[in-house]
C-alpha cells in the first residue's frame, strides 16, 4: 500500500474528484479526513470507506472560513496526531463559476487553498515532511469559455503552489499543482439532462476521444502524493488527454 500509515485531509471530498481522491487514497492504506461543507455527502464517503475496511473521519468545513478551518485541523491532529497530505479540492457551486461570482469563486478556490495551507504547514515542518496537492484545472493554462474568475483563480492557484514550494522545500514538504481536464462528474448531470450530446461533442476536443473519470484524476494525485514522487516539487501535472497539447479542431482543417 503506497500510503500506509499516512494521514490525508481531503478538501470537497463530498463527491466528484474529492470523492475519487478520498477513495483511492484510503484503498492504498491512508487514514483520511473528509473535509466538505455537505454533511450528507460527507458522511457518506466516509461511511462508503469505513464499509469497505477503510479509515475515514468527516469533518464539516467551509475552507473559505478561517476558524472552520483551523478547527478542522485541530481536529484531526487530535485523532490522528499528524498530517502528512492535504489535497485542496474544493470548488464553489458550478453556478457561481459560470455567473463570475467573485466572493463564492475566489473565496472558496484560491483563500480556500491558502487557509488549508497556512492550517496544516506548522503540523507538516514539526515532523519534517508534508505533501500538498493543489487542484488547479487546464483553465488555468488556456481560455475555454467566459468563466473569468475560475480561470483566474486556477491559474492563481499554480503560481501559489510554485511559491510554497520554494519556501518549504527546506523543510521537505513537497508542493504540487494538478490540472485535470474535463471530468465527467456529478456536476455534468443537469447539463447532460439539457443537452445528452455534450459529453460527446467535448470529447472531440481531446487527442484520445474522451473526457476523464474521477478515478483517473485519484490515479494521479496519488502519484504526487506518494513515495514515488519524492523528487517533485513545485511541478504542474497536466491531466488532461492532450487537449492542451494543440487544437485538434485546427488540425482537421
Amino acid at each position: 500500500m503506497r500510503l500506509r500509515d499516512k494521514v490525508a485531509i481531503v478538501t470537497g471530498a463530498g463527491r466528484g474528484i474529492g470523492r475519487a481522491v478520498a477513495t483511492r487514497f484510503a484503498a492504498e492504506g491512508a487514514e483520511v479526513v473528509i473535509a466538505e461543507i455537505n454533511p450528507h455527502t460527507g458522511h457518506d464517503v466516509a461511511d462508503s470507506i469505513q464499509s469497505c475496511g477503510g479509515v475515514a473521519r468527516f469533518q464539516q468545513c467551509d475552507v473559505s472560513n478561517n476558524g472552520e478551518v483551523l478547527s478542522m485541523t485541530e481536529a484531526t491532529l487530535r485523532e490522528f496526531g499528524r498530517v502528512d497530505i492535504l489535497v485542496n479540492n474544493a470548488i464553489s457551486h458550478v453556478d457561481d463559476i459560470h455567473g463570475n461570482v467573485w466572493d463564492p469563486v475566489i473565496n472558496v478556490a484560491l483563500k480556500g487553498t491558502w487557509l488549508c495551507v497556512q492550517a496544516v504547514l506548522p503540523a507538516m515542518q514539526q515532523q519534517g515532511a508534508g505533501c500538498i496537492v493543489n487542484m488547479s484545472s487546464v483553465n488555468a493554462l488556456m481560455s475555454f469559455g467566459p468563466e473569468h474568475l475560475y480561470t483566474a483563480a486556477k491559474g492563481a492557484i499554480i503560481s501559489l503552489t510554485r511559491s510554497l514550494a520554494v519556501e518549504n522545500g527546506k523543510h521537505n514538504i513537497r508542493i504540487n499543482a494538478l490540472c485535470p481536464g474535463t471530468t465527467e462528474t456529478e456536476t455534468w448531470e443537469p447539463i447532460k439532462a439539457a443537452n445528452p450530446a455534450v459529453i460527446e461533442n467535448v470529447s472531440k476536443l481531446y487527442p484520445l476521444g474522451r473526457v476523464a473519470t474521477p478515478e483517473e484524476i485519484a490515479n494521479a494525485a496519488l502519484f504526487l502524493a506518494s513515495d514515488e514522487a519524492s523528487f517533485v516539487t513545485g511541478a504542474v501535472l497536466v491531466v488532461d488527454g492532450g487537449l492542451t497539447a494543440g487544437n485538434l479542431e485546427f488540425c482537421k482543417t
